[in-house]
């Protein structure tokens, strides 16, 4: 169980990024104390050997004019003004005896060497080492140098007080450090917690929705940069997910609605056909009804799944250069009759040029009869319809125009949804599939359609549509 409650914080977020906040700070924080230290450490080590070079420079003058009593007075001198304990200097032979010293009382645990001034090292006359006298707790900063030609010149500083200063560094960085580690996980989580605020709001509104309330919504208002983005995007993306839920419950009752007259058609003559006897007229009404019922439902289900076909890219379309001009031509010619029949002037204007396009003849067929049918359908008797093909490079338009009952401004917005039926005091009546349908052929052929229309005045519908290019 504590494992398991272990593992699920390691996974945090928020532990995350509180622990890389850190370490970054404690990474970063590191490197710069070392620095520190380490500037100061070479500081003080290029000052002791400046020290003690010129410590050696001043016996080599000394040596020059007055020989070893000088050396050996000036030696003296110099160990009791700094302090015997700290500093010594002696004068040895090539054999290692000792010629000349100061007071050696606190450095008993020299030792010399045969041939000590052998291989001085790099070059020069001299070499600068750090090494600890037995003896002593700190280390020593001693060089060994020739002076003339017969003779070595030793000279140690002790590096307590360097080294006392950089202990109390070291103790006082370790704590800067320390310190500076807890205020970065403090700020890391701080940070954190601000970073991840709006990722919970969303987590919680996820939660909530899982629940089938919908209606949640995530803050915005204390959020920003990309989580502000980010819970933008969600809201976005609920919204369209309430529009798909409300649509798909308007198309459920939609559904519901179309299907249950019918069927209740069908039901009521049925039971009228088993009540008393009848003779075979009636009967073949009956049946009449029933088929002419049964093919209503079948054709309302054709077409929705002829739809759901195309919107979501299942249909196996079999793409054929088309001839509008043609298709236009045998569309007014069917309904030529229906347009007479209610006094309609139905006119084509094909254009001067051919015009190809790239589709199923049998969806474009189906979106234009839906487009014609619906004309002549709302557009009163003694009124006029024209469908027109007007050319460009890359593009027909199909202009649909006439001059019925015209859609309201408030239905205008809707007529392509699935189902959606203008005002109820229109004459006619539909299943609200057919401007559905126009749309999904036009989008599935990479087309654009755009409605106009004034109420009381008539409605124009342009279709566009890529032309194939001639080769």
């Amino acid at each position: 169980m504590f494992l398991n409650h272990l593992s699920r914080l390691r996974h945090n977020l928020k532990i995350k990024l509180t622990l890389w906040y850190a370490g970054v700070l404690t990474l970063t924080l590191l490197s710069a104390l070392f620095v520190l230290y380490s500037t100061v450490e070479t500081y003080f080590e290029d000052l002791k050997n400046e020290t003690i070079l010129s410590e050696y420079s001043e016996f080599k003058v000394l040596f020059q004019e007055g020989g070893i009593p000088a050396v050996q007075r000036e030696a003296v001198l110099e160990s009791e003004s700094d302090g015997i304990g700290h500093v010594f200097f002696r004068l040895l032979s090539l054999d290692g005896e000792m010629v000349a010293h100061s007071n050696l009382t606190s450095w008993r645990g020299l030792t010399t060497s045969r041939n000590p001034g052998i291989d001085l090292g790099n070059g020069k006359p001299y070499r600068i080492e750090t090494t600890l006298v037995e003896g002593h707790r700190h280390h020593s900063r001693i060089l060994t140098g020739r002076l003339g030609t017969d003779y070595i010149m030793q000279i140690g500083h002790s590096l307590r007080e360097e080294e006392h200063f950089l202990r109390d560094l070291k103790d006082i960085l370790t704590g800067f450090g320390v310190g500076a580690i807890l205020v970065g996980l403090v700020c890391g989580g701080l940070i954190s917690w601000r970073a991840t605020a709006g990722i919970n709001e969303i987590t919680s509104a996820a939660r909530i929705i899982a629940e089938g309330q919908f209606g949640a919504r995530v803050h915005t208002l204390n959020l920003r940069g990309e989580v502000e983005t980010l819970a933008v995007a969600f809201n976005t993306m609920l919204d369209r997910i309430q529009s798909l839920i409300n649509s798909m419950q308007e198309v459920t009752d939609n559904i519901a609605h179309d299907l249950r007259s019918p069927i209740t058609r069908i039901r009521t003559a049925a039971e009228l056909a088993l009540q008393g006897a009848k003779n075979p007229e009636e009967y073949t009404a009956v049946m009449a009804t029933t088929i002419n019922e049964c093919d209503r439902l079948l054709g309302l289900l054709e077409t929705m799944l002829f739809i759901s076909e195309i919107e979501s890219g299942t249909r196996e379309a079999r793409m054929e250069d088309v001839d509008l001009v043609h298709l236009l031509d045998e569309a007014c010619d069917l309904f030529q009759p229906l347009a007479e029949d209610k006094n309609i002037a139905l006119t084509l204007q094909p254009g001067a040029d051919p015009c190809r396009v790239k589709g199923e003849p049998a969806m474009l067929q189906r979106m234009i009869a839906n487009l014609l049918d619906n004309a002549l359908k709302y557009t009163a008797e003694g009124g006029r319809v024209s469908v027109a093909l007007e050319t460009s490079r890359n593009e027909a338009l199909l202009v649909f125009k006439d001059n019925g009952i015209g859609i309201s401004d408030d239905n205008l917005p809707r007529i392509f949804d699935r189902f959606y039926r203008c005002d109820k005091s229109r004459p006619q009546s539909g299943s609200g599939l057919g401007l559905n349908l126009v749309k999904a052929v036009v989008q599935d052929l990479g087309g654009n359609i755009q409605v106009s229309s004034q109420y009381g005045k008539g409605t124009v519908i342009t279709v566009s549509l890529p032309r194939k290019r001639s080769a």
